[in-house]
């Protein structure tokens, strides 16, 4: 059995991966400049701009999935973000090249920036409106150029808005349900922009289904297929959890460009087997019981 390689491994998406994987059984490495007690996986402790050749095994599969994804903190520290998405990327298909590695690389919807047309196809032009999506741009033209020269199976995945437990505390969802469970008001940026939210545990799922089908260079979309409102997403939160509360605009949290509209074409990975499986409703009220049981 080759060895499962995750660059970031106790983020969210890598907390969340590593349960899947140790509950099947896979060899795991994890990297990660913080680790935790684990008697079910190796772990390295490294920053991903320090990594060395000598820390992935040979013909292993590299999820690389250590990065800076707050678009805020990108746009305040633009070089920190262009070293370790752009950089701490090279680094990992330079080592993928020696190593005769595959990769898998989580990239994000931001890519597509103000879309043309919906619903957005893999195919749609890249636009880079942030640090961030400028960052992720770059990313996936190098592992697309390491793939093509070096004969690499590399898959990109183009993640929608993901959300769950144990995500990050800037994500909407996040600041929604924590003023919902402290207080009466809910107090947000733009109400009416709508995006695509994609469950953890089908994203996960749509990683399990790339990696057995790791050939050559791909990009597949994983969304739901479906756009909800920021205030959508606020009613609800608020109907689950039974509470009378208002939901007001915070002008100073308004953004400029926000996008109006996401919403994703999945059918190319659907053609692997893959399906969103969890309604937005059953997935905020798994990700409210978390935060709720975690108080």
């Amino acid at each position: 059995m080759n060895t499962i390689v995750i660059t970031g491994h106790n983020g969210f998406l890598g907390s969340n991966l590593l349960s899947n994987l140790i509950s099947n059984k896979c060899k795991i490495l994890g990297i990660s400049k913080t680790i935790k007690k684990s008697n079910s996986i190796k772990q390295i402790k490294r920053n991903i701009l320090d990594i060395k050749d000598s820390d992935i095994p040979k013909n292993s599969c590299i999820i690389h999935l250590a990065a800076i994804t707050d678009v805020a903190y990108c746009e305040k520290y633009p070089k920190k973000c262009h070293d370790v998405n752009v950089i701490g990327t090279q680094k990992i298909l330079e080592i993928a090249r020696k190593k005769n590695c595959s990769v898998i690389y989580p990239s994000t919807s931001h890519v597509y920036g103000i879309p043309k047309k919906l619903p957005i196809k893999e195919t749609h032009p890249t636009n880079a409106t942030s640090v961030y999506s400028e960052s992720k741009i770059k990313a996936e033209q190098l592992c697309k150029k390491f793939s093509k020269s070096y004969d690499l199976d590399i898959s990109i995945l183009r993640l929608f808005s993901t959300y769950g437990p144990k995500n990050s505390e800037y994500k909407v969802e996040s600041i929604i349900i924590k003023q919902l469970l402290t207080g009466n008001l809910i107090k947000i940026g733009n109400l009416s922009p709508k995006r695509d939210f994609i469950y953890i545990d089908d994203v996960i799922n749509a990683f399990q289904i790339v990696s057995e089908n790791l050939k050559g260079f791909n990009i597949y979309n994983v969304g739901s297929e479906k756009s909800y409102s920021i205030k959508e997403i606020c009613n609800i939160l608020k109907k689950l959890n039974g509470k009378k509360i208002r939901i007001i605009t915070d002008k100073t949290k308004l953004r400029k460009n926000d996008v109006k509209n996401v919403v994703s074409n999945c059918s190319r990975i659907k053609k692997l087997g893959w399906k969103s499986n969890v309604s937005i409703n059953e997935g905020l009220e798994l990700t409210l019981n978390w935060y709720i049981t975690k108080k």
